[in-house]
């Protein structure tokens, strides 16, 4: 749990409300996370670097799948594996410094060819990635019922935007397959706000004002409120 200063009840009250701003305005969610929109599939088509299957960037050659395996969400999925390159797709979204991002989405594995450990890595802008596997000769999966599973990732966005990657680490045709992205918000606390009161029975000792100067005593910090915030603290920092 994060900790904070104790401070006085209008630099906490402009800090909660920039948080709430933030939530608001800054994280409108991921686009596209099942990949049901893109260009014209059937069974599956190949796409190059350059190209996007809408909102996803293709960074290294992907397999956008229609009919040939079942999804897991919806009619299209991913093989992170083209023919045969260890394909790369990103995406970038609006974020709020300091708040932590889950990301779900659901894994599986091509199982037509080269059945075994199929390793997909996640990572978001500056943090730690995840490398997460799935076994189709353990799993047993087939086209038809590919046995998804899903997986989550948590990072803590470090600016106003946040560049999310899937990334294959295993070769050959078949690699690992990805569908139904998620991604969901929680803020960090506010700071708490405080009043006239809470400088009773000691509390003022624990206090700063808006320059963060402390309080020599009780009316100090009394006084701090009851001329908004005019008779600053005494003890300077």
């Amino acid at each position: 749990m994060k900790k904070y200063r104790r401070v006085s009840g209008i630099t906490a009250g402009g800090i909660a409300a920039l948080a709430i701003i933030g939530s608001a305005f800054g994280f409108s969610g991921l686009s596209n996370g099942s990949f049901e929109s893109g260009p014209s599939v059937g069974s599956f088509v190949q796409v190059n670097p350059g190209n996007t299957i809408d909102g996803w960037t293709v960074e290294v050659a992907v397999d956008y799948i229609g009919t040939y395996f079942a999804a897991s969400n919806g009619s299209r999925s991913i093989d992170m594996n083209a023919s045969p390159s260890q394909g790369v797709i990103s995406q970038t979204f609006a974020t709020v410094t300091g708040a932590t991002y889950d990301v779900t989405f659901d894994l599986s594995g091509n199982p037509a060819c080269s059945r075994g450990p199929k390793v997909l890595r996640v990572a978001a802008t500056e943090a730690t990635p995840l490398d997460v596997t799935f076994d189709t000769a353990l799993e047993a999966n087939t086209l038809s019922n590919m046995k998804w599973r899903q997986e989550i990732y948590s990072f803590v966005a470090t600016g106003t935007s946040t560049t999310l990657s899937f990334a294959s680490q295993s070769g050959s045709n078949c690699g690992p397959a990805l569908d139904n992205v998620a991604v969901t918000e929680t803020l960090p606390p506010p700071p708490p706000v405080f009043t006239a009161a809470d400088c009773k029975k000691g509390g003022w000792q624990g206090m700063i004002d808006h320059l963060g100067n402390g309080f020599k005593n009780q009316g100090d910090c009394v006084s701090y409120f009851a001329t908004d915030t005019r008779n600053l603290g005494a003890i300077k920092p």
